[in-house]
């Protein structure tokens, strides 16, 4: 191991996903990055997920969790864990997700060029069809209700190539710098799934520091394989948590702009789910958006740095 390099500690959160976290895993450690730790943690799964981790990859650092306390939390706690090697960079990574050998090389050597850099993001394709982008990230103008997102579902191109600096970035394959974590705090766990990576990019943005996405490196994604288990919950999550987060955080000239710009998305999203046959999550979405609109905003939740306080309770 060449101790000359930056530590990145991997965190990957696990829910029932055996089969994708060990093709994550064994594409992580085919990686030619010298100076790496790999944290999975598991949110109390009922398939064999930890037993075929502890078989296949040893070497793996394993928490596991007694309940299923949402994927903020499981990024916290491999966080906390993490903390004691004293690394330079985490590296957080969804577990259906495929590294290739060169990627995070490229990310340190980003953040290596620019100490202002927080999080650095590859660039995701699709696993199935690699000539496709998931998305680059979103950007805010003033004029605007709601953030620009860029390059969602585009075709790739030699302009997607560059390093690009946005407000948000999603968050399934993220190296973040561990002084940034330090400052500005860790995951929301209120939001359980969806908004979280929105919530530690806006932190970021607003402490100074810099989102960026790393377009001359990628990241194959399968794409929300945990969400599909329990579609309705995770359809209610998003819902409840899109108002909670754009309430929390003003965009555009006005709030009552951005509320209505998410109101006719919501019923958007409505007629879609009529017209293309999937009514069952039609009452789930509305209930979220109704949540979201009337429960108070709670305010941040277990974000502390302080591991040493949160890590010793387990």
């Amino acid at each position: 191991m060449d101790k000359g390099m930056p530590l990145v500690v991997v965190v990957i959160a696990n829910w029932n996903l055996r089969k994708d976290l060990l093709e994550c895993l064994e594409s992580l450690y085919e990686t030619d990055y010298p100076r790496m730790h790999v944290i999975v943690v598991d949110n109390n799964s009922t398939d064999d997920s930890v037993a075929c981790v502890e078989n296949q990859f040893p070497q793996t650092q394993l928490i596991e969790r007694n309940e299923n306390g949402g994927y903020a939390a499981a990024l916290n706690d491999g966080i906390r864990a993490g903390s004691v090697l004293d690394p330079d960079f985490f590296l957080i990574l969804n577990n259906d997700t495929l590294v290739p050998s060169e990627t995070l090389g490229k990310l340190v050597k980003i953040m290596q060029s620019d100490g202002q850099i927080a999080i650095a993001a590859p660039k995701i394709i699709y696993h199935d069809h690699p000539e496709r982008i998931f998305s680059l990230g979103d950007r805010i103008y003033s004029w605007l209700p709601l953030p620009v997102r860029i390059g969602r579902k585009a075709y790739d191109r030699p302009v997607y190539s560059k390093t690009m600096e946005f407000d948000y970035l999603f968050g399934c394959a993220w190296l973040i710098r561990t002084q940034s974590l330090k400052q500005v705090g860790l995951f929301d766990t209120s939001f359980f799934m969806y908004y979280e990576d929105a919530d530690l990019c806006r932190r970021m943005r607003d402490k100074g520091w810099k989102n960026v996405r790393v377009g001359s490196t990628v990241i194959r994604h399968k794409a929300s394989l945990s969400s599909k288990l329990v579609p309705s919950k995770m359809v209610y999550l998003r819902a409840r948590n899109r108002f909670w987060f754009y309430r929390r955080y003003r965009h555009g000239p006005h709030p009552a702009l951005t509320f209505l710009a998410l109101l006719l998305g919501s019923m958007r999203t409505v007629f879609i789910y009529l017209v293309t046959g999937k009514k069952s999550q039609i009452s789930p979405y509305v209930k979220g958006t109704r949540d979201g609109i009337k429960q108070p905003v709670p305010p941040l939740t277990d974000t502390e740095w302080n591991w040493q306080q949160k890590w010793i309770s387990f």
